[in-house]
């Protein structure tokens, strides 16, 4: 390895570097290593890196297959959730439909109840009406009855005041009879 490359020589920076020692060893080396040992070291390489890829396929299969019975696992739950979710829909549907019915019985219920409450009231009306006619009438009877008896008792009166002098003037005799009786004049 001799030569000139430019104004450099090569054998100068070897002997700087040590590299006739180097040479040596390398030399030495390439005597030992043979293109067999190379194929050898080479395929044992190849095999480790096969087998390395292997194991790593491996554990990749592994792993897909858990992937693989966790998406099973998942997939399954979610059909649970999914039939679930379709059973809580049609209970809430069921339970809205529920609600419009009811709804729907109140609005009824409310106009039956004002109709009812019309009608009595109505009714009371009529009854409070009547009442009050028929008061009305009675008080008038009454009314009449009380004249009638006041002109009887007042052409009743007429002839019993003649009567009732002639008691009288009998009683104030007697009462002058026991008078005179008890002073003993008589």
């Amino acid at each position: 390895m001799s030569g000139n490359w430019g104004d450099y020589d090569v054998r100068e920076r070897q002997n700087t570097l040590g590299g006739t020692k180097l040479d040596n060893f390398m030399n030495r080396l390439a005597e030992k290593i043979t293109a067999q040992d190379i194929i050898k070291a080479n395929s044992q390489a190849e095999a480790a890196e096969i087998e390395r890829i292997r194991q790593e396929a491996e554990q990749y299969r592994a792993q897909m297959d858990e992937l693989r019975q966790n998406a099973q696992e998942y997939r399954s739950y979610l059909d649970e959730m999914r039939k679930d979710v379709k059973e809580y829909k049609a209970q809430l549907e069921e339970m809205r439909q529920n609600t419009l019915d009811y709804k729907e019985k109140l609005e009824e219920n409310d106009v039956k109840i004002h109709d009812v409450g019309v009608q009595i009231y109505r009714n009371v009306q009529a009854i409070v009406e009547k009442n009050h006619d028929f008061a009305k009438e009675e008080f008038k009877n009454i009314n009449n009855r009380f004249e009638t008896l006041q002109v009887t008792v007042e052409t009743k009166n007429g002839a019993l005041l003649p009567l009732t002098i002639i008691t009288m003037i009998l009683v104030i005799a007697d009462l002058a009879i026991n008078i005179l009786h008890y002073l003993a004049i008589f």
